[in-house]
């Protein structure tokens, strides 16, 4: 990658991110629709949808990328000297699993929702299916049997697979393919690694922020090191280096926490204990928010640097670990959303990425990488900070400008009292707008809501269009299981509620915006987010539907509302809003943040239902006794790309368009600052602001709704 000087690249990251719509740059490399930049460093090679898992053959010169995204899974065969694919084999279903055998000639998945381990052969570059070793039989899998995680024991005798939802690790015989045992371990047990004297093992608990170590011999428990949220990836380094210290520990095992910025340090003595011995942080910046996602481990051949995959910043940090401590060296930028890295014999760099553009759902790719000398790696670096937006000077001052009704400084006043956030489900631009002076039958209240208050034509929706792009809306990031699981799900066409609060493993770093309101000591309303919906069943005052997945929703809300449920009329919701709004018009108060979903099908009469519920519900509030004090916004979310996006206030100017590149972070971040919260992840604390569409001087003129 030929570097551009740092002072370039940060002007000309500026104009970017303030004109640009995501997608090639002119001089290389790609505008992200969060208004990150790529700039990806040495050759990629395009895959299929999200490579999760790679593997060097013995001999070094193969590398297996497993894809398992939105397509159906394969094994793509590399060749490790030219980086091409020169193969790519389907496989039945896989997740994180894959694993040569000690011989080089066979290869192991994890079956995922197959719930089974797939074995091939291999012989010069060339896999073949060969047997089947089902962990549960067809007849008796449930959601619950997926298989993740894979790995031979030392002595190459026996496969030990992760039972991610079961929360077991189960043996095989790869001999006979017989199931020998299983014994419980942690919450989502993510990643498998030996001890090399294969008396024990250790297992990073994805749900319950802990490394546990296990007996090879009965799986009992030896010992458990509660660690940071989200622990992935563990690599063991033994031997202690030279040094005038003289550490208890005999040898280390480095533990990435996705959930933070850090990899963990767990010191091993010689009589298997485990200790926290240090804590490697891998922020770009000293006050950086959560968001760097550090998901994949690998070490050099010599075992003196640590490469470490940060997911959601698209680089990969590199660390010195040659000493007692770690010490930082620097980044090197990936493509988007590298799942995992190898370090080769001959000192290159092997990353998988999870997507080799700015394309929703697009396809993944494999990186090889040059080893940088220090000169080469601090201007890597330098390109890694230059393709964010964030800066921690922005945590301070949003550069909103004085006098704005969006304050420049978390907690400064502001004259909007109450903010209303109404997220909509999984229509595009030209869906819902499209052309403003034609057609429009179905979606008439949301084209003049354009049209009188601010059209926002070059507004982007985060995420994939399912699970991750409601996190995103909700929390400025999804974390990594939501990224690596919903896929799998959606390819399945299987439902599930452990996305929205109903897996602990499913939580962001930080929380959603209703815990930093919460936190902030704010009042609130919820009105559909994160419930489980009971049947209908008439109660006194309406139609009790649901019971909630969230505790700190559960205090805050509607009862009477429905939840996420496509078949219901969005027009029923509507009416229990207003019913609410009544109350708060009677006691004259009303929370300071309201959460809203809205969740009509697809189909011309839902679109039109769900058109018609969002005008009802803007006028209602455009003629309440709070719209003086009030900004209501409105974003799409299992979209991606453009998407529609509405601002409703005051203090909104009237009846003009804004062409400036925002996204859903822009709306978080704007809410934040006018409710006075701090930023949850560095990207939204990175987000260009709505302040531009906003206006000193309230313009009180209500909303009249088109009727259905």
């Amino acid at each position: 990658m030929k570097s551009v000087p740092f002072p370039v690249l940060l002007s000309l990251a500026a104009a970017l991110f303030a004109q640009t719509a995501p997608g090639p740059l002119a001089h290389g490399g790609f505008l992200l629709d969060n208004g990150w930049l790529l700039h990806p460093a040495g050759r990629e090679t395009p895959l299929s949808t999200l490579p999760m898992a790679a593997a060097v053959s013995p001999d070094g010169k193969y590398v297996l990328a497993l894809n398992a995204g939105f397509e159906p899974p394969s094994i793509s065969v590399l060749d490790a000297a030219s980086g091409r694919e020169i193969g790519r084999t389907p496989v039945p279903d896989a997740w994180l699993g894959l694993v040569f055998s000690p011989k080089g000639d066979r290869v192991y998945v994890g079956g995922g929702f197959g719930a089974a381990i797939f074995e091939f052969t291999f012989s010069r570059g060339t896999l073949s299916p060969a047997r089947t070793f089902p962990i549960v039989a067809k007849e008796k899998r449930t959601a619950h049997d997926f298989i993740g995680d894979l790995t031979f024991d030392p002595a190459g005798h026996l496969l030990y697979a992760a039972s991610l939802f079961d929360n077991s690790i189960v043996v095989v015989n790869p001999a006979s393919g017989m199931v020998l045992g299983r014994f419980a371990t942690g919450r989502r047990p993510y990643r498998i690694v030996f001890h090399p004297d294969g008396k024990s093992l250790f297992v990073s608990s994805w749900a319950d922020g802990a490394v546990y170590h296990h007996e090879t011999a009965n799986g009992s428990v030896i010992d458990k090191l509660r660690l940071g949220a989200h622990p992935t990836d563990m690599v063991w380094l033994g031997g202690v280096p030279p040094s005038d210290e003289k550490p208890a520990w005999v040898a280390r095992l480095f533990v990435a926490a996705a959930n933070t910025n850090d990899v963990y340090v767990a010191g091993v003595t010689a009589a298997q204990d485990l200790t926290l011995v240090e804590t490697i942080n891998v922020s770009m910046t000293p006050s950086q928010p959560s968001g760097m996602t550090p998901s994949a481990l690998a070490l050099s051949a010599d075992g003196k640097r640590l490469f470490v995959a940060c997911s959601d910043v698209n680089a990969v940090a590199v660390a010195d670990v040659s000493g007692v401590s770690a010490q930082a060296l620097g980044f090197i930028p990936t493509g988007r959303y590298p799942t995992a890295v190898r370090a080769l014999a001959d000192r290159r760099l092997v990353v998988l990425n999870g997507e080799n553009d700015a394309r929703p759902r697009g396809p993944g790719s494999a990186s090889f990488i040059d080893p940088p000398d220090d000169e080469q790696l601090a201007r890597y670096s330098d390109t890694v900070l230059a393709n964010t937006p964030y800066r921690d000077a922005l945590l301070e001052d949003a550069g909103t400008g004085p006098s704005n009704p969006v304050p420049t400084r978390p907690g400064s006043p502001s004259p909007i009292a109450h903010v209303i956030y109404i997220v909509k489900e999984g229509r595009t631009y030209d869906e819902v707008l499209g052309d403003l002076k034609e057609g429009g039958e179905r979606t008439p209240n949301q084209r003049k809501l354009a049209r009188e208050f601010v059209l926002l034509d070059n507004f982007y929706g985060l995420g994939d269009g399912g699970a991750d792009s409601l996190h995103w809306a909700a929390a400025a990031i999804a974390s990594d299981s939501v990224e690596k699981l919903w896929p799998a799900f959606s390819r399945q066409h299987r439902e599930d509620d452990a996305f929205e609060g109903g897996d602990p493993v499913a939580v962001p770093p930080s929380g959603y915006l209703w815990t930093n309101a919460a936190m902030a000591g704010l009042s609130q309303r919820n009105y559909g987010w994160f419930v489980s919906n009971r049947p209908l069943k008439e109660v006194a005052g309406g139609i009790q539907v649901q019971a909630v997945r969230d505790p700190i929703l559960n205090r805050s809300t509607d009862p009477h509302y429905r939840g996420f449920d496509p078949a219901y009329p969005d027009a029923e919701r509507a009416r229990a809003f207003l019913a609410g709004l009544a109350e708060f018009e009677k006691s004259g108060q009303m929370p300071q943040l309201i959460v809203l979903r809205l969740a009509s099908d697809r189909t011309l009469a839902g679109v039109a239902d769900n058109d018609a519920a969002l005008g009802t519900i803007v006028e209602a509030i455009t003629r309440s006794r709070f719209w003086p004090s009030t900004a209501i916004f409105v974003v799409e979310a299992g979209a991606a790309g453009r998407v529609p996006a509405f601002v409703v206030s005051p203090y909104v100017r009237r009846e003009t368009a804004d062409h400036g590149m925002y996204n859903t972070l822009s709306v978080l971040r704007t809410m934040e600052l006018i409710l006075g919260l701090r930023p949850m992840t560095a990207f939204d604390a990175g987000a260009r602001t709505l302040a531009p569409i906003f206006q000193t001087a309230p313009d009180l003129r209500p909303f009249t709704a088109v009727p259905r």
